[in-house]
């Protein structure tokens, strides 16, 4: 009883937030391969205000150009440039991939209820005005010592993308099947729509990458 509860306990929604707006605490070593070949040494960070790749030149941080970067990896971490963001690839097989965007939800940090511009009344948005490249925001005063707390961390969310067979597919039920002819998609939906298998949860997706 205790498994089956467990892995629906994986599928949740999670509240993920961090205090800094970069993936790492400090910029530290990074080994960029460009786009023919030549590799660079830089000191860098994922700054996660759009998942930007930034480096340090002469004491600053400067954002490097996507289209120019084939790889970069942070030690056994490696992003590749998905359009205009950097993604972490967390599965690979044959050639194919299952990447992650990480980013800073930029709507609940302006307190919106919906993707489309709607003011929440209910209080439950986070207070925030705008990001920069240091680290620095505005906020609104909040009453509640909970609530302050909880808005001083930047909310995150995440988007998975399917590399199959050189084309970017996002990782949702129809861009994925739309892919494959009936008796396949049959043969799909037999993994996707077990109970304790979900589009939201990374586990499900690699399991998923395998079959594809």
């Amino acid at each position: 009883m205790l498994f089956p509860l467990t892995l629906h306990a994986q599928q949740a929604p999670i509240d993920e937030r961090t205090p800094i707006p970069y993936e790492y605490p400090a910029f530290r070593d990074a080994t960029v391969t460009m786009m023919f070949g030549s590799r660079k040494h830089v000191k860098g960070n994922i700054y996660l205000d759009g998942s930007k790749f930034y480096f340090m030149q002469d004491g600053k941080a400067i954002e490097a150009d996507p289209f120019n970067i084939h790889r970069v990896q942070f030690g056994d971490s490696l992003y590749i440039p998905i359009k205009d963001a950097m993604a972490l690839i967390v599965a690979e097989d044959s050639g194919d991939m299952l990447v992650c965007v990480k980013t800073i939800d930029t709507y609940k940090m302006k307190g919106r209820k919906d993707g489309f511009g709607g003011r929440d009344q209910s209080g439950e948005g986070l207070p925030f005005f705008q990001l920069d490249v240091n680290g620095v925001l505005g906020m609104v005063e909040l009453d509640n010592s909970e609530a302050r707390e909880k808005a001083k961390l930047f909310p995150l969310k995440r988007e998975y993308y399917f590399l199959l067979d050189g084309d970017i597919v996002p990782a949702k039920e129809r861009p994925v099947l739309c892919r494959y002819n009936k008796a396949q998609r049959k043969m799909l939906r037999g993994v996707t729509e077990n109970r304790f298998w979900s589009w939201r949860d990374e586990k499900s997706l690699v399991q998923l990458l395998y079959i594809l």
